[in-house]
């Protein structure tokens, strides 16, 4: 119960900064993106928390995964600084924790 009491929190946060840094991106004249298609490793996961991974980062503003294909995620990505600590992060604060959540 604890564990998914901070990932809501951890969730709740990543949506509103996402939604800012959109915002930000949106209202200056200034383009900051640098969009990437990342692949994410989710072979640790059940079918049910790929899909539960999947649906979370996808509601993430900036970034939609597009498809699973063995045990790979694809996702684009809006703001992509380097490919690989990207979807290492991912891995980290997304499928890691939804693994130990759900």
């Amino acid at each position: 119960m604890i564990k998914m009491i901070g990932f809501g929190f951890f969730y709740l946060k990543e949506v509103v900064v996402s939604n800012l840094r959109v915002a930000a991106d949106i209202v200056t004249s200034q383009h900051l993106m640098k969009p990437e298609i990342l692949e994410v490793d989710v072979s640790n996961l059940t079918p049910r928390q790929v899909f539960v991974a999947s649906n979370l980062i996808t509601m993430t503003p900036g970034t939609l995964s597009l498809d699973v294909v063995d045990d790979t995620l694809f996702i684009h990505s809006m703001y992509c600084v380097d490919k690989v600590a990207d979807a290492d992060a991912l891995v980290k604060n997304y499928v890691n924790r939804v693994r130990d959540v759900f």
